[in-house]
C-alpha cells in the first residue's frame, strides 16, 4: 500500500529520499495509484524525480502549504499510468499539476509553491 511518515524531527525534510505524509496532506505515491486522491477537493500534484535538484529543494515547502491541499507527489519516472492525468508532455521536473475534485484546473509554479501559494487564485 502506500508508505507513511509521520513528522518527528526536522532533519528528516532533509533527508534526499524522504518524502512524508504529515497531517493527512502530504503523500509519496509508492504504487501507481494516483487515481486513489483525485476525488480531493483540492489536489496539488508534484511530478518529481530522484535526481532532479530543483525537486528536492521544493519538498520542505510542500510541507509548509495550507492544509486545504491533499498534495500527492508522483516520480516521474516510475508512475507512468499516474502521469496521464497531467494533460501534455513533461519536459522539466518538478512538474506541479492543480485540481479540484478531479478536474484539473492549471500548472502551478515553482514561485507559486515558494509563495505559499497565497497569491495563486486557487
Amino acid at each position: 500500500m502506500y508508505v507513511k511518515y509521520v513528522k518527528i524531527y526536522e532533519e528528516l525534510l532533509a533527508g534526499p529520499n524522504v518524502f512524508s505524509y504529515i497531517r493527512d496532506m502530504v503523500i509519496e505515491l509508492k504504487e501507481d495509484k494516483l487515481a486513489d486522491y483525485m476525488s480531493s477537493e483540492r489536489l496539488l500534484v508534484v511530478v518529481s524525480v530522484e535526481w532532479c535538484g530543483s525537486c528536492k529543494k521544493i519538498k520542505p515547502k510542500l510541507y509548509e502549504l495550507d492544509d486545504r491541499f491533499t498534495i500527492v507527489i508522483v516520480d516521474g519516472e516510475r508512475h507512468l499510468r499516474s502521469m496521464k492525468f497531467l494533460p501534455g508532455k513533461t519536459s522539466s521536473y518538478p512538474r506541479l499539476g492543480y485540481y479540484e475534485k478531479g478536474y484539473y484546473i492549471g500548472d502551478v509554479s515553482q514561485v507559486d509553491v515558494h509563495n505559499g501559494l497565497k497569491n495563486k487564485e486557487i
